[in-house]
Parts: structure tokens; sequence; C-alpha cells
């Protein structure tokens, strides 16, 4: 009989202390696998987020914007003077082309979202153009024209040639007529819409201020230096180029994973716990069985991949059952995440769970290296018995 047929007509014949020994591993394991998909949604909508800034090699911004709280944000808030993009466009010859935008926070049909003022020709020039699905993009001299995001139109129910009245919070909203709709894949993003930069800021009353300036260098090799340039001509602005933000975003996620590593390693520690003390428990209880293997000649090593066997299916069991919940609990998180937020700012859960081979992988070897190595001591234990000693255990 193998060791794996004794270890599992063991386990079998204690279910319930088998059944709550599996339990506390399948928590740390599913845990881990929820903690793995956040993680992994985490580094693709990161990812997303930096294809959103398009073509744009730079990107110039008030200096006051908190350095680590939204630097890596793309359209941040706070403005600044308009000028500044002619002083950048006209002073430095590397310099291909320069966007001013401004983006506020606004309602659309009474919906909250994001408004970004454009000059549509600059922004194509910078960025590439938005990634329409249907109709046009801003079209020259109609002010009131108005592109919706993918997920904002569909939450409004407006498609093209639509009337849709635009506004802030704090100012009167406007009709705007829809002339296309666009699409990043990313839904932060999608619940956004474009305007001409000039009536956004008439509609916001911020004559004169933008939110960021896009640059696009005339050559990759200059961008460190135009970048220098611009903060040498103009203060008050911070500059950030392509190449800081996937610093920035690989330090965050980096960052991230230390984090929920440790959270997930704490749980599964928890867990072997009970693994030590069922395997401590079935020593015990199996004393004299092992007495009698080593009276008709078993091996300290048949002893101890005896009790292994027994803690490996332990973690083979609790990896296979951690997984299962943990990928249900992770595409289940979006949809209680939208319940949840349904109702408050309507905004949907901006990281959504992303399940990868890797990741059951993962989560599944620590679930069995954990359970292996909480077993390893009461099976060295049975292995080590002295088999007379055995034999007189009641």
């Amino acid at each position: 009989m193998s060791s794996w047929t004794i270890g599992f007509r063991s386990l079998k014949r204690r279910r319930l202390r088998t059944g709550l020994t599996v339990s506390g591993i399948v928590v740390g394991v599913a845990l881990m696998a929820v903690l793995l998909a956040l993680l992994q949604g985490m580094n693709v909508q990161f990812t997303e987020m930096l294809r959103g800034i398009g073509g744009a090699d730079i990107t110039v911004y008030n200096a006051t914007t908190p350095t680590r709280e939204r630097e890596f944000m793309i359209q941040p808030y706070d403005t600044t003077n308009q000028s500044y993009a002619d002083i950048i466009k006209n002073n430095i010859s590397e310099v291909y082309a320069v966007s001013p935008t401004l983006a506020v926070n606004g309602v659309v049909n009474g919906t909250q979202c994001t408004i970004t003022g454009i000059e549509p020709d600059t922004y194509d020039a910078v960025t590439g153009g938005l990634n329409i699905m249907s109709g046009t993009s801003l079209p020259e001299g109609e002010e009131h024209a108005v592109v919706l995001g993918k997920v904002l139109s569909d939450s409004l129910g407006a498609s093209i040639g639509d009337a849709v009245s635009v506004g802030t919070t704090t100012t009167e909203t406007q009709s705007f007529i829809v002339v296309g709709i666009f699409e990043t894949g990313m839904s932060f993003f999608d619940r956004s819409c474009y305007i001409h930069l000039d009536v956004a800021q008439n509609l916001t009353e911020k004559h004169g201020l933008i939110s960021t300036i896009l640059v696009k260098c005339t050559n990759p090799d200059v961008v460190d230096y135009v970048a220098n340039t611009i903060q040498i001509l103009i203060e008050g602005v911070r500059v950030v180029t392509q190449k800081i933000l996937v610093q920035q975003v690989s330090q965050i996620t980096n960052t991230l994973g230390v984090f929920i590593g440790a959270i997930g390693i704490v749980a599964l520690i928890a867990g072997s716990f009970g693994v030590m003390n069922t395997m401590a428990m079935s020593v015990f209880e199996r004393t004299r069985e092992i007495g009698v293997l080593k009276a008709i000649g078993a091996r300290n090593s048949t002893i101890l991949k005896m009790f292994l066997a027994e803690a490996s299916l332990i973690g083979i069991l609790s990896g296979v059952i951690g997984c299962i919940i943990g990928v249900i609990a992770a595409f289940a998180f979006p949809i209680f995440s939208r319940v949840a937020t349904r109702g408050s700012a309507g905004i949907p859960l901006l990281v959504t769970p992303v399940v990868t081979p890797t990741i059951l992988g993962i989560a599944l070897a620590l679930g069995l290296t954990v359970s292996i190595l909480a077993g390893l001591y009461p099976a060295w234990r049975a292995a080590r018995m002295k088999t007379v000693e055995a034999l007189r255990h009641a």
C-alpha cells in the first residue's frame, strides 16, 4: 500500500478534523488568489492609463499638485496659465506639437463624469486623436459639440445626434449635441467626455486656464532635454515624462505586491498551525501503528513519506478549493463593488481583478508548500520514534 493511499485513508477517517484543517488553508489560498488578481488588475489598469496619454512624450501641469498622490494621474484638476503652451511651442525647437487641455469634474444629464476641453487639431497631433467608435471627433466651428466615452454614453442611453446637458456643480448646464463616441477600454476614461477647450473654459469660468499641457517632441532622444528646458523656461510647473510615469507605476505596483504578499503569507501561516496540530494529533493517535510498521521492517524514510503524503494531500485539497473560491470571489468582486457604489457617486470600481493561470499556480503552490512545511516536524517525530516505545503506547 502506497504512502498516498495510507494518507488518504487517514484523512477520510477523521473527516470533521480534516475539513476544519483544510478550511484554514483554504482561506489563505483564496485570499492570496484574490489579492494577486487585484494586483494583476492594477497592472493592467495602470498600463491602460499610460496608454491613455496617447503619444504625448511630456505632461506639464501645476507644481502645486501633490507629488505622491497624483503625479501619475493623467489630468489633475489644478490649473495653470494657458500662455505657457505658447512659450513651450515658440521657444523650444525640439518640440513638434503642444496641446493644452482643461479637465474638470462635471455632470452630463445629471451623471457625474470628467469633462475635458481640448483643441482638436493640436490634440490629434500630440496624441493621435481619440479612438472614435461611432460618429466623428470634435468638428471645427461647432462649439456645442461633445464626444462621449462609451461607458458614459451607455449609462446615459445617449447616441449620435442626441442633445445632452453639460455643466458643473457650480455653473449652469448648457445643451450639447453628441457627435461621437470613443472607447479606450478603461472604464475610468470611458466615463468622460470631450468638448472644445474654449467652450470648457467659458462653461467653467476658467478663462485662460488649463489643467495640463501635452508635449510631443521631434525625437524621443530629446525628451529629457525638452523637459529640463521647460522647467528652466517656466516657473511653477511640474514636468513629467513617460519614463518617469512608468517608473512611478512600477514602484507603486511593486509596493502593493509586497504588501499583498505579506497579507497572504500571514493568512497561510495562520492556517499552517491547524495543519501542524492535525498532523501532531495524527502521529499521537497512530503511535502504535507506527510501532507495528517499524517492527515488520518499515524504514524511517517510509514513515516520513507516509505523513508527508498526508500533509501534501491536505495542501492539494486546500489549494484546489481555495483557488476555486478565489476565482469566484475575484469575478464577484466588481459586481459587489458596483452595488456598493450605486447611488453614491455612480462611479464603478476602477480596478477589476484579472485571474491568470500563473496566479492560480502561485496560490496552489503556496498552499501546498505551507502544508508540507507544517507537517514536516510531526512527520520527522514519527520517523524518529523508537519501535519498542511505540508498541507500548496504549
